[in-house]
């Protein structure tokens, strides 16, 4: 004879009320809370977004950049000092043949606004870089002239870069420069844990030099260290006409890959790009050898993408933006100054060098004791025989910014290293948005909400312990349903256990069937959700109430009484088999205070197979044990419907854990199960006891 086995658990909740008996309500009018922000400025959309199932062709690839991505290009020949180089830099035969006699140009002089124009760009594609490690990446010629929108579908539609939650434009010194072996260390950690963890856009010049060289190596060792397969986004925006072996990755069609060597002994006044940049935007101005052509359309491709919407489930943010200095001349200190006028807080660290220096000495004090006297002391110590170079116009005017910086404190925060600082870089940076976020907005609860959505998108807990649930701020749960909505359908199980200990309420969170049926909208592809209907009005409970009772079995009332029906549940007899009926008993509409919403926030997460959440929601069922045992029929009925072998042993998995719950014993004889259940089911019913 058979052994009884833990499907006899189904008796103690045919009498536990496993049905866990729903309460009519009425349905409240959308809130608009939690609706997902989907932002996307789509040029020319060919069908090649993120959500496509099928690889787009090279060949469309490579029609759509030639029309729409573009070069530029010299188209008179006017001989310089050198009579094979023209004005434009380029020498003679790098020159279109038409260029060479225009007979348009005749008795012109050569004008870069008049003689340059723009053709399909010819240089694009995959980029290996040979001999290191074989490193790939993405490259792309780019026109001054193109538009950031443009730009910024290149990136995300057809280079699949995730849209980021966080952007860290890097700048400082061009040339190679020494860092203290400490600040070193703590940068490359401190860089790639911020941007590992925020899902961050790291932006720089792209070359082989300098604070790029830095960032390049950053990601370097974190690719050689970590396990992990998540790839740092490493975005390298330098001067086309000032790239080493630039011939090397011009093909008309593209090139997948063009081989390109790194020669950094033969590069002369040029600059090698870097090999552990993930992709490469090459600006282009029809000029040859001229630094700084890319800084006009870097500022404007940063601003465009900090002014796009965080492309995460509910949240209403835009892409928060910061400037991290190291090292730097005169043209940083312009970069720092403009970002800062817009807006974008800037990190400046202690003892990397030069103008990084000079700000650093001078932040925190007064601007009246910032003098000229006191910059030209401090320039000459930190440039050494670079000063000499200086005239005293340009340090003045340079005073006049370092004035106008240090009186922007909420903009400007110092990194600094001393014997007695552990502090990490990562959340240096993360403090500085945070504080340039309190001016966004008048002081108050909306700053707040906002620096809690932030902490919650880029996934840092210590930092929303630290800096936001703090002594100072008392916290009602209604400003917190954001931020729990947020947190839920972004699958930050710490951060919804966080909220629910500062205040969030459950009872009053779920309140609204909006609510509710929103978090169902939001669910990630899972088996509940292809099962759930696709109509045009989007998903409603009536919906989900029928998937869970093909579930729990016919027994089970449905979950959400429709509207439109009687306001009163009453008694309703369902015939299970031949010698058992079971009488289902729900409440009217007076007892609809005593919902169980911990019911409705568990059976979210089990449909999912969210461990995680599954088991914070469980935690808050008023009736605990009936919710593990339908938890545990639920997920055994859909493993045996999943097609997905991993997840359907998942899903079992879960499902004895849950089947642990509800016996409250570990043991694996189903016997002593079973007897437990009927010698405590007397108390159980009679609420003698509780299982909590």
């Amino acid at each position: 004879m058979q052994q009884p086995t833990p499907r006899l658990l189904l008796f103690l909740s045919l009498h536990r009320r496993l049905i866990w008996a729903p309460q009519p309500r009425q349905v409240m009018p959308p809130a608009g809370m939690g609706e997902s922000i989907v932002e996307g400025q789509r040029v020319e959309p060919l069908g090649m977004s993120e959500c496509c199932s099928h690889p787009v062709s090279l060949q469309d690839f490579a029609l759509w950049m030639r029309k729409n991505i573009h070069k530029k290009e010299c188209r008179f020949f006017d001989r310089d000092k050198s009579e094979d180089v023209c004005k434009c830099g380029y020498i003679k035969s790098e020159h279109v043949d038409e260029a060479i006699k225009p007979d348009r140009f005749t008795g012109q002089t050569w004008r870069k606004h008049r003689h340059i124009y723009e053709a399909p760009t010819d240089a694009f594609g995959d980029i290996s870089f040979s001999g290191l490690g074989q490193n790939t990446g993405k490259y792309a010629r780019v026109s001054t002239d193109t538009k950031p929108e443009i730009l910024y579908q290149l990136l995300t539609d057809w280079w699949k870069i995730p849209p980021p939650n966080l952007l860290i434009s890097v700048t400082g010194g061009a040339k190679n420069f020494h860092l203290k072996a400490r600040l070193k260390k703590m940068f490359h950690r401190g860089l790639i844990k911020v941007a590992q963890t925020t899902g961050a856009w790291i932006i720089t010049g792209g070359t082989h030099t300098g604070v790029m060289k830095h960032v390049g190596e950053a990601v370097k060792d974190y690719t050689l260290s970590s396990s992990v397969q998540s790839q740092i986004v490493a975005i390298g925006i330098p001067t086309w006409g000032i790239i080493h072996n630039r011939d090397t990755l011009v093909q008309a069609e593209g090139c997948f890959p063009a081989h390109y060597l790194m020669d950094e002994e033969g590069q002369g006044r040029f600059s090698c790009l870097d090999n552990n940049h993930t992709h490469f935007l090459l600006v282009d101005d029809g000029t040859h050898g001229h630094y700084g052509v890319e800084i006009e359309l870097r500022t404007r491709l940063e601003k465009f993408i900090s002014r796009k919407s965080l492309r995460h489930k509910g949240s209403n943010v835009t892409i928060p933006a910061v400037c991290v200095v190291l090292d730097g001349g005169p043209g940083t200190l312009n970069t720092i100054y403009n970002a800062m006028l817009n807006g974008t807080p800037c990190v400046v660290f202690e003892s990397s060098g030069r103008i990084a220096d000079v700000i650093a000495h001078v932040a925190g004090l007064p601007v009246s004791r910032v003098t000229i006297a006191d910059i030209k002391k401090l320039m000459k110590k930190f440039f050494g025989q670079e000063y000499d170079g200086f005239t005293d116009i340009s340090i003045v005017e340079w005073t006049k910014k370092i004035q106008d910086i240090i009186r922007m404190t909420h903009l400007l925060s110092v990194f600094r290293v001393s014997e007695d600082n552990h502090g990490d870089v990562d959340v240096a940076i993360l403090q500085a948005l945070l504080k340039a976020s309190k001016t966004k907005e008048p002081f108050g609860i909306h700053c707040w909400k906002r620096q809690l959505e932030l902490a919650i998108v880029w996934n840092r807990v210590d930092i929303a312990e630290t800096e936001i649930f703090t002594e100072e701020r008392s916290w009602k749960s209604s400003d917190l349903h954001d931020a729990l909505f947020l947190a839920l359908v972004g699958n930050k199980p710490q951060f919804v256990r966080l909220l629910l200990e500062n205040g969030a309420s459950l009872r009053e969170f779920l309140q609204k069937d909006q609510t509710l049926r929103d978090l169902y909208r939001q669910l990630p592809d899972c088996l509940f959700r292809r099962k759930l209907p696709k109509s045009a009005d989007g998903i409603s409970l009536s919906h989900v109430a029928v998937e869970v009772k093909k579930l729990l079995g016919r027994f089970t009332q449905l979950l959400y009484c429709n509207t439109a029906q009687n306001n009163f549940c009453s008694m309703s007899e369902y015939n299970l088999s031949p010698s058992v009926s079971l009488f289902i008993w729900t409440s009217s509409r007076a007892d609809e205070t005593l919902r169980d919403v911990g019911r409705d926030f568990f059976l979210w997460a089990v449909v999912q197979n969210n461990k995680e959440l599954a088991e914070i929601a469980w935690e808050q069922c008023n009736d605990c044990m009936s919710a593990a045992l339908a938890a545990n029929k639920i997920l055994k009925k859909m493993a045996r419907e999943e097609s997905d072998t991993d997840e359907a042993q998942d899903m079992l998995e879960l499902a004895n854990h849950y089947e642990r719950h509800a016996t409250g014993l570990s043991v694996d004889n189903p016997v002593w199960r079973v007897l437990v259940c009927m010698v405590f089911f007397p108390l159980v019913y009679s609420r003698f006891l509780i299982f909590r």
